[in-house]
C-alpha cells in the first residue's frame, strides 16, 4: 500500500467532513471542542488507513471481486460512524446529528457523482484517450467542483438552514431520509460505477448519472422541506399556545376591570357621604383620593368591549411607567373579531411597544399612539412607538432582541396569524427610530 492508494480515500473523507460541518456548524460545541476534533480526525485517519490496508492487503477481494458490495457496507457504516462523530463534537441528539449526516453524505455524493459525469465526458471525447481520473489536474478538478458545489448549496440551502435554525429536528422520519440515502443516493451511484466498469452504452450512462444528480439534490430538498415543516408545527403549536393563554388572559382581565371600576364607584360614594357629613376630614386628602380614584375608574370608552379592556389595562401600565399613550379608537369598525383575538393582537402590540419605550431614556420620546378607523369598507389599525437601537427584519417581521430565541418572538407570528385569519394583512416599517404597525382587514358586508 502507496501513498497513492490512500490519497482518494482521504480526499472522499475530507469531502464528507466538510459537508457534514456546513450542516453541523449552528449546532452548540460542547466542552474541550478544539480537543474532541483532534480525537475524531485522529480515530478518522486511523480508520481510513486501516480499511485501505485490508482492502489492498490483507483482503485484496473485498476492492476486487467484491468492491461493490464492500463499498455499500463500508459507506453505510461510515454514515453511522459520523453521526457517533457528530454527537461527540456537538451538544446535540441524535436527530439533528443524523440530519447533518445524511445532507452531507448527499452533497458529497452530488460532487463525486458530477466528478464521475466528467470522467465519462472527457472518456468518450477523447475516445481512447485516459479519463479525468488519469490526468495531473484531477485533483484542482476535484477541489474546484467541490467548492463550486459546496458553494451553491450553502447559498440556497444551508444559508436558510442556519437562519431557521437546526435544534428543533426531533424527528423520526429522519430514519427515512438515513434509508433514502443508502439505497438512493450510496446505492445508485455503486450503480452507476458497476454499469460504467461493465461498458454500459455510453447514452445511458449520461441519463443515469444525471438521474442520480436529480436524486442528490431532490434529497437535499426534501431533508430542507423536512426540517421547515418541523419547524412550521413548533411555530404553530407556539402560537396556538399564546392565544390559548391570551384567551385566558382576557377573562381574568375583564374581571379584574370590572372589579376595579366597581370598588372605584364605592369609593367615590363613601367620599361624597364623607363631603356632605360634615365629619372632620382633610379636604385636600379627599382630593388626592379622588384623583387615584379617578386614574383607576378612567375606563376606555371605544364602543368594543374587547379593546376596552385591553386599552384600558395598558393604560394603566403607561401611568405607571410614565409613558404617554394616544389612542384614537373607533371600536365598532372590529365589531366582526372574537374576543380573545382582538385581546391578542392589540395586548401583543401595545406590549411590545410598550417594552420598545420603557428602553428609551429620553423622557420625552416614551410616546405611543393608537389609531383604528374604518377606511373604504377596511378596518384599519396603526399602532407607532420610538425604540432605542437596531431592528432586524425576517419576512416582513422584526426579529425579537430577547436571546432567548425560542421562547420570545412569537407575539408578531401570533398577529400575524389573527390578520390572516381575518383575510387581513400585517405590515412593519421603522425609520428613524419610530417603529410602525399597520393591520388592515376588510369588514365583513352585513
Amino acid at each position: 500500500m502507496d501513498g497513492m492508494d490512500l490519497a482518494q480515500p482521504l480526499v472522499t473523507a475530507a469531502q464528507i467532513t466538510v459537508a457534514i460541518y456546513l450542516f453541523a456548524q449552528t449546532l452548540p460545541h460542547r466542552e474541550h471542542f478544539v480537543v474532541r476534533v483532534g480525537v475524531a480526525v485522529a480515530v478518522t485517519l486511523l480508520v481510513v488507513v486501516a480499511s485501505t490496508w485490508v482492502g489492498d492487503v490483507a483482503m485484496p477481494d473485498l476492492t476486487g471481486t467484491y468492491a461493490y458490495q464492500t463499498q455499500f457496507l463500508v459507506f453505510s457504516a461510515v454514515l453511522v460512524f459520523a453521526v457517533g462523530v457528530v454527537v461527540f463534537l456537538f451538544d446535540t441528539s441524535v436527530w439533528p446529528a443524523l440530519f447533518c449526516c445524511t445532507a452531507g453524505y448527499t452533497l458529497q455524493n452530488l460532487v463525486s457523482g458530477t466528478e464521475g459525469l466528467a470522467d465519462l465526458l472527457l472518456t468518450h471525447a477523447l475516445g481512447t484517450g485516459p479519463g479525468l481520473a488519469e490526468l495531473p489536474l484531477a485533483v484542482f478538478f476535484s477541489i474546484a467542483a467541490t467548492c463550486v458545489i459546496y458553494l451553491g448549496c450553502y447559498l440556497l440551502l444551508i444559508r436558510k438552514i442556519e437562519r431557521d435554525g437546526l435544534s428543533l429536528v426531533e424527528d423520526k422520519a429522519m430514519l427515512l431520509m438515513c434509508a433514502v440515502v443508502i439505497l438512493g443516493v450510496i446505492g445508485f451511484d455503486l450503480v452507476n460505477k458497476a454499469l460504467t466498469a461493465a461498458g454500459t452504452g455510453f447514452s445511458y450512462l449520461v441519463a443515469l448519472r444525471l438521474v442520480h444528480a436529480m436524486v442528490c439534490i431532490f434529497t437535499l430538498v426534501m431533508e430542507y422541506e423536512l426540517l421547515y415543516n418541523r419547524r412550521l408545527q413548533m411555530d404553530v403549536a407556539s402560537v396556538s399556545r399564546i392565544l390559548a393563554d391570551e384567551e385566558k388572559q382576557y377573562r381574568v382581565s375583564k374581571e379584574n376591570i370590572d372589579a376595579i371600576n366597581v370598588k372605584c364607584h364605592d369609593i367615590r360614594h363613601q367620599i361624597r357621604h364623607l363631603e356632605g357629613a360634615g365629619q372632620v376630614v382633610d379636604k385636600e386628602v379627599l382630593d388626592d383620593i379622588a384623583r387615584e380614584v379617578d386614574v383607576y375608574d378612567s375606563t376606555v370608552k371605544t364602543g368594543n368591549d374587547a379593546l376596552d379592556v385591553i386599552l384600558t389595562e395598558k393604560s394603566l401600565l403607561c401611568e405607571r411607567e410614565g409613558i404617554a399613550l394616544s389612542c384614537i379608537a373607533d371600536g365598532a369598525a372590529l365589531s366582526f373579531m372574537d374576543a380573545p383575538d382582538l385581546y391578542a393582537l392589540f395586548g401583543n402590540a401595545l406590549d411590545n411597544a410598550l417594552g420598545a419605550v420603557q428602553a428609551i431614556p429620553e423622557t420625552g420620546r416614551r410616546s405611543i399612539s393608537l389609531m383604528v378607523r374604518r377606511n373604504a369598507g377596511m378596518a384599519c389599525v396603526h399602532v407607532e412607538n420610538c425604540f432605542a437601537g437596531q431592528l432586524t427584519f425576517h419576512d416582513g417581521l422584526p426579529q425579537t432582541t430577547q436571546a432567548d430565541t425560542t421562547s420570545h418572538g412569537f407575539g408578531m407570528r401570533s398577529m400575524a396569524h389573527i390578520a390572516e385569519k381575518y383575510q387581513g394583512t400585517l405590515a412593519c416599517s421603522a425609520t428613524d427610530e419610530v417603529f410602525s404597525l399597520n393591520v388592515i382587514m376588510p369588514i365583513p358586508e352585513g
